[in-house]
């Protein structure tokens, strides 16, 4: 009983000095923040949550902290948990809000990163924008009087719509500018081929022309080439004036032929 009596003690004086160093953190991590020193504030709440991850208030103000140095991801992430850890509505709804808050700052620093209007939103500003509007919303379920949220909600959602009709009038006129582009292609194809059938014709007329005024011993069939009798052996000679002259005999023959058969006299006709 006596091992037991001990632990028992042990244990509470350490629950003691745990609840105090986590009460300690948390005092100085208020006093910090109310002071401007986000950043002392921040060390201070991160003390505390490493004494008690659980913790309501070091979540909330851990995620204040990281705010205010402009680190939205990891105050997001807090944020996140403190509305997780707590059954209160209040607080649940200060915790959305706060989340809603985080991610609308990331959408606006998107925005001006960009350097122009609501449209140039990235594919991250648009996820971020749509995670305020449900932070907001989810905020009012827990709260619907809360004003602050319903006012933020609603700059939130004016944002996106801006941002989908400045999207809507950039697609058309890329749309347009692409149509432009494609018609003017086409123009510019049509002229080429144009073009490209005016050489073709002009070549065509230039080789008929050049083929009528070409002699003879020039064109490109064999059975129109002019024979160079120099080139040819004596026999050779002989022999072609001999074909030429039995071609001559044949036409004189098949000639006379027809002159005696036209001047002989018809039977006469009862």
């Amino acid at each position: 009983m006596k091992y037991y009596y001990i632990l028992f003690l042990s244990l509470l004086s350490c629950s003691l000095i745990q609840a105090q160093s986590e009460h300690s953190a948390l005092l100085n991590g208020t006093v910090a923040y109310q002071k401007g020193d986000f950043e002392t504030a921040e060390k201070n709440f991160q003390k505390a949550l490493e004494q008690n991850s659980n913790s309501l208030k070091g979540n909330f103000n851990l995620g204040n902290s990281l705010f205010k140095r402009q680190k939205y991801d990891e105050a997001a992430t807090y944020y996140q948990n403190a509305a997780t850890q707590t059954e209160d509505q209040q607080q649940k709804a200060q915790a959305l809000y706060n989340l809603g808050n985080t991610r609308l700052a990331q959408a606006q620093k998107n925005m001006q990163q960009q350097g122009q209007g609501p449209a140039m939103l990235n594919e991250q500003g648009q996820k971020q924008l749509g995670e305020a509007i449900d932070a907001y919303k989810n905020a009012l379920r827990s709260n619907a009087q809360d004003y602050d949220a319903k006012n933020n909600l609603a700059t939130a959602y004016k944002l996106l719509r801006q941002q989908q009709q400045q999207q809507q009038q950039q697609n058309k006129n890329q749309q347009k500018e692409q149509d432009q582009q494609k018609e003017q292609d086409q123009n510019k194809n049509q002229e080429q081929d144009q073009k490209n059938q005016q050489d073709q014709q002009k070549e065509q007329d230039q080789q008929e022309n050049e083929s009528e005024n070409k002699p003879i011993d020039n064109q490109s069939k064999q059975e129109g080439k002019a024979i160079d009798l120099q080139e040819l052996t004596k026999d050779e000679v002989d022999r072609l004036l001999e074909i030429i002259e039995q071609d001559d005999k044949k036409v004189q023959e098949k000639l006379m032929k027809r002159k005696r058969a036209k001047n002989k006299n018809p039977e006469k006709a009862w």
